[in-house]
């Protein structure tokens, strides 16, 4: 049986990534076992990891059962850490849990709003590893249990998260413009979920990287 990924190139547009200095991470979303979006090739988890190790040195993986039922596929995300660095949102809501997230191998444990119980388990998760990514879930204002942090202005609560000491703030694009006049008064790195059409605005917002599904346009069949 062929190789799926035999009539598959990767393509990086070094010419147009070059001009901006952001770096690119693409998404992968896990829905149980399976890779829940197909916006890229078909073919094993292991295969498409291979792949996107090659082009890109950084992959941000969602985990719907983690965020949704508080209960990861960790065995799964290990899989994919071993192939390539890994920022895992698994839906962390207790502080102490983080070490869950990353026994896998995991480079960055990415805390959602929408999942995290309060500020105070952010402050417990940070105690116990520095290696954490704070990120603002949003719809008509930013979504949280805990009413010190829902619909707050992203200013204010990125001044919080660094005063515990997170410097890696992640936004969706509704919050962009906002979160990057807080990083050039606040300084912290922001990184920003969007299509890569939407780079050289981010760009211009000075925004640090983009975490992005529509990497299935860096990939053309042969």
């Amino acid at each position: 049986m062929s190789n799926p990924f035999d009539a598959v190139t990767f393509i990086y547009v070094e010419t147009f990534c070059d001009s901006l200095s952001m770096r690119i991470i693409p998404s992968m979303t896990l829905n149980g076992r399976s890779l829940l979006r197909r916006a890229y090739p078909k073919g094993s988890t292991e295969d498409i990891v291979a792949q996107l190790s090659d082009k890109f040195d950084m992959l941000y993986l969602s985990d719907v059962d983690g965020i949704t039922k508080n209960k990861p596929q960790l065995d799964v995300a290990r899989e994919i850490c071993e192939g390539i660095p890994t920022m895992y949102e698994g839906g962390l809501r207790f502080g102490q849990n983080v070490i869950d997230l990353l026994i896998t191998g995991a480079e960055n444990a990415v805390v959602g709003t929408a999942t995290l119980v309060s500020l105070e388990e952010l402050g417990i998760a940070f105690k116990l590893s520095e290696n954490i990514t704070f990120k603002a879930d949003y719809r008509d204002g930013i979504v949280s249990f805990d009413p010190s942090i829902a619909g707050r202005a992203i200013f204010d609560l990125s001044r919080d998260v660094l005063e515990i000491g997170i410097s890696n703030v992640l936004v969706p694009w509704e919050l962009a413009e906002d979160a990057s006049k807080a990083k050039r008064e606040l300084g912290f790195t922001l990184g920003v979920f969007a299509t890569m059409t939407d780079q050289p605005a981010l760009e211009r917002l000075e925004v640090d990287y983009i975490v992005t599904e529509d990497f299935g346009s860096m990939v053309t069949n042969e």
